[in-house]
């Protein structure tokens, strides 16, 4: 099934995760890619592709993974897949979906029917719930696919349990020879861009949690900017700091009252830049501290599976009992197409209104 780009309400349910993998040039797994990041170890390498100068572009490419193309993409797909049904027995194929997040339909490099196909042939094998969709919406559009979860959780007939995976691939000779045009990759001559990088990662999602503590989504909320990279309107941040404002209120938060933020920020100026402008409107008052974590400094720019990336790491590494973070975050990301999302999760108990 392929979804609509049709934007979703903001609504209320909070989501849980139950379960969680991850497959990057970090890891392979979500424990060894989980230890990686809280260590600050990247395993960026020069890749086979080359700059206009004739320099090798460094990456961040899965390493002894023989395949390559749409077979690669498939491949990372159902690592994550089989990571978070493995390590959550309790739920059910039958009562799971598959929510699979990937890049936007005008960027090269998204094999759209292969990824139809292979989404099809694993609702087949692992006997999955009807409902498996394909969503390209791309980084910012993580709040949409939150928001049709919650729309198949809430549905009479849908899923009890929603696996969310972001599934992209920067390292393709059509999306790197693009982005070399537009000076959008890190090199020599180009500093301000980022590492391009390909991952999968995927989350179990349920209404209703375990009675011990986990990552909850409390907050989701997105929406549109209208400033462009490529464009003539001046940025003003309006798109971010309203997805900020929804989402906060939605959790019942303040950002001031939140311990961290992690974001898709890749090295990119602009981004920075715009997330700046909003956190100067959205922050109630000077924090002495307020740590910023970027999965992409571990990762590279990984596009659409970057916000899910960011999720499942976060649902280790929050519940670490002596290097988390924090138990509370403000998440925000930022697409090419100007959808722009936020998120508020903690890690915490069941609440007892969670229906």
């Amino acid at each position: 099934m392929l979804a609509d780009n049709t934007p979703i309400a903001a609504r209320s349910t909070r989501l849980c995760v139950l379960a969680r993998g991850m497959c990057c040039s970090a890891g392979h797994r979500a424990p060894a890619a989980t230890a990686a990041m809280g260590a600050r170890i990247n395993h960026f390498r020069e890749t086979e592709f080359v700059c206009d100068l004739g320099q090798p572009i460094v990456g961040g490419a899965l390493h002894q993974v023989q395949a390559w193309g749409a077979e690669r993409l498939s491949a990372m797909l159902t690592a994550v897949v089989d990571e978070c049904l493995e390590s959550a027995a309790a739920a059910q194929p039958s009562q799971t979906a598959v929510v699979l997040l990937c890049a936007e339909p005008q960027r090269p490099g998204m094999p759209r029917q292969h990824l139809l196909q292979t989404l099809a042939q694993l609702q087949q094998q692992l006997g999955l719930h009807d409902a498996c969709v394909l969503c390209e919406y791309g980084k910012g559009g993580i709040a949409k696919a939150l928001q049709l979860a919650v729309d198949l959780l809430n549905h009479a007939t849908g899923p009890a349990n929603i696996l969310l995976v972001g599934l992209d691939s920067l390292l393709d000779a059509g999306a790197i020879e693009d982005f070399v045009a537009l000076q959008r990759i890190a090199t020599r001559s180009s500093p301000d861009g980022f590492i391009p990088a390909e991952a999968a990662a995927a989350v179990l999602l349920s209404r209703r949690g375990p009675a011990e503590p986990a990552l909850w989504i409390d907050g989701i909320a997105g929406a549109a900017e209208a400033w462009r990279l490529d464009g003539d309107k001046p940025m003003r941040a309006r798109g971010l700091t309203q997805a900020i404002r929804v989402a906060t209120a939605m959790a019942g938060a303040a950002v001031s009252e939140l311990d961290f933020q992690a974001t898709g920020m890749t090295g990119e100026g602009w981004y920075a830049k715009e997330a700046a402008m909003a956190m100067s409107r959205c922050m109630e008052h000077t924090k002495a501290e307020f740590p910023h974590l970027m999965v992409a400094q571990f990762a590279g720019e990984t596009g659409a599976a970057s916000a899910v990336l960011t999720l499942a790491w976060l649902a280790g590494a929050m519940g670490h009992p002596y290097f988390s973070p924090g138990r509370s975050a403000l998440l925000h990301f930022a697409g090419d197409d100007g959808q722009r999302a936020a998120l508020v999760v903690r890690h915490r108990a069941r609440l007892d209104t969670t229906a």
